[in-house]
């Protein structure tokens, strides 16, 4: 497992960076958050559905503008090695192929959120087409709050190609889930439900953009 190596100065100066880097190569990012998610302070655990090399690029602009959180970002070893920068703004690693190493990064999550931090997860593991469903959750969301009272927070992203030559992105974070919540007796009940919940989320925030129904979204860039 290859920890974090948080650095406030990288985060500043990539931050200035990446937001005029989303601004060359999309028209826009909107975003709608219901009411409720703005009183979620952290520890908190936001999950995201994962379709392009972007996500991870775009979570970070909402993070330093929206949620404003110390956060860290659970990503596969492969995309951690590639791109090391990562770690310096809270990515850390997991390798499926390892049992031993899934659980040393699920401890080292379960122990961010501990000390009151912020955790971001693509539960489907995997870059998989926008359009693919089902989804596929992995269990680690509902096994890291398991038995807590650490909310879960939706967070849609939805890539469009309108009339002009850059894409559009649109966010919707929804009200927080708690695993108490979730139906099921067991893990793999409860991480269906979260999927399916998940899943209309995502396909309402489509049929918001495949509508134009986004007279409620907010530009974030």
């Amino acid at each position: 497992m290859i920890p974090a190596k948080k650095s406030k100065r990288f985060d500043f100066f990539f931050h200035q960076f990446n937001k005029h880097f989303l601004r060359f190569h999309f028209r826009g990012i909107h975003i709608a958050a219901e009411e409720s998610v703005s009183l979620v302070g952290s520890p908190a655990l936001f999950i995201v559905n994962h379709s392009t090399w972007w996500d991870a690029l775009v979570v970070f602009h909402l993070n330093q503008l929206v949620i404003k959180q110390e956060s860290y970002v659970m990503m596969h070893e492969k995309g951690i090695k590639e791109f090391p920068f990562f770690r310096k703004i809270g990515g850390f690693s997991v390798n499926r192929e390892n049992p031993k190493d899934i659980i040393r990064s699920m401890n080292y999550a379960k122990d961010r959120l501990k000390d009151g931090k912020t955790l971001w997860l693509f539960p489907q593991g995997d870059e998989r087409h926008l359009e693919i469903r089902p989804l596929a959750f992995l269990p680690g969301a509902v096994h890291i709050v398991k038995n807590t009272d650490i909310p879960i927070i939706p967070v849609c992203l939805y890539y469009s190609f309108t009339g002009e030559r850059k894409p559009e992105v649109y966010i919707k974070l929804s009200k927080p889930i708690f695993y108490s919540q979730l139906e099921g007796t067991s893990s793999k009940e409860k991480n269906q439900n979260l999927e399916d919940h998940y899943t209309n989320l995502l396909d309402r925030l489509k049929q918001d953009v495949i509508d134009q129904n986004t007279a409620s979204y907010s530009p974030l860039l």
